[in-house]
């Protein structure tokens, strides 16, 4: 009979051990998902990590769900762009503040671009939130997430090793960028949404936006930009999947342009830098 039960509890313990519950698995929350991709590399796969705007979705126009706001409670980390009004409401509610690492510290921020109402929603205290589609700024959300990390995990060296790959890896693309834009004497991008204001700044290029205020243009706004795309000599049209497309193929036929789709909420957002330089940059071939 004992060694019945000894044989029992021996099967249940091995049953448990590999079994584990996921339930309890250490777990870092991201607002948007080009910050999944830098974390997980960062982290060296030590936590799950968690996007809390799906794909597809808009920031400016999310509401997180009340089974995320519970979750955060139980979060190693809380990683936000913190311009995003979202974020706000998401984030005061957690009791130790600590946990929050805020990417925006350090970087000298824009307003105006973004400074509207969108959708009902408007941009924390007007200032343009897209901080991660440029590889300078970029590099400064690095370093805030390292600073951090460093902070909680002292004894875990490898996510500074990583850390410092990641910011070597944006270093070489900034150059890129640079070198490739300078060279293509391009003077601007049109775009739908405001999503490379920062890309704009740092490579010296004018960013032509085609909503206004968070809105379709109107008719004379829309004579403008004909003229203006013309005198600017834009030859593509650049469209996000999260918005419509009205007006922008009326305005690619009238200045000779075409519309490419581009994704700035990619989770692979190095790479769509690049392929968006890049496209910018043949727009005088």
């Amino acid at each position: 009979m004992k060694k019945i039960i000894f044989t029992l509890i021996s099967a249940l313990i091995i049953a448990s051990c590999s079994s584990p519950k996921r339930a309890g698995e250490p777990t870092i929350f991201v607002t948007i998902p080009p910050l999944k991709a830098l974390v997980e590399e960062i982290t060296a796969g030590d936590f799950k990590v968690e996007v809390l705007v799906p794909e597809g979705a808009s920031p400016e126009s999310y509401e997180p769900t009340a089974q995320q706001i519970a979750a955060l409670k139980d979060a190693e980390l809380v990683v936000k762009i913190g311009l995003i009004d979202f974020e706000r409401s998401l984030t005061k509610n957690i009791d130790d503040q600590e946990r929050i690492v805020n990417l925006s510290e350090g970087i000298e921020l824009i307003e105006g671009s973004c400074s509207h109402h969108h959708h009902g929603h408007h941009h924390s205290h007007g200032i343009d939130p897209h901080i991660w589609t440029s590889p300078r700024a970029l590099r400064t959300m690095i370093h805030n997430l390292d600073g951090k990390l460093h902070d909680t995990f002292p004894d875990s060296t490898k996510y500074c090793d990583n850390a410092q790959q990641v910011l070597a890896r944006l270093a070489s693309l900034d150059s890129y960028c640079g070198s490739l834009l300078k060279n293509s004497d391009v003077k601007a991008i049109m775009i739908y949404h405001p999503a490379y204001t920062y890309l704009a700044r740092d490579y010296a290029i004018e960013q032509i936006t085609i909503e206004h205020e968070g809105k379709e243009p109107t008719p004379r706004q829309l004579t403008e930009l004909v003229d203006k795309g013309r005198k600017m000599g834009i030859k593509r049209i650049f469209h996000q999947p999260q918005y419509s497309p009205d007006k922008l193929q009326s305005i690619a036929e009238e200045i000779g342009a075409e519309v490419v789709m581009c994704n700035p909420l990619s989770e692979d957002i190095e790479l769509e830098i690049r392929n968006v330089v890049e496209q910018i940059a043949r727009s005088n071939e």
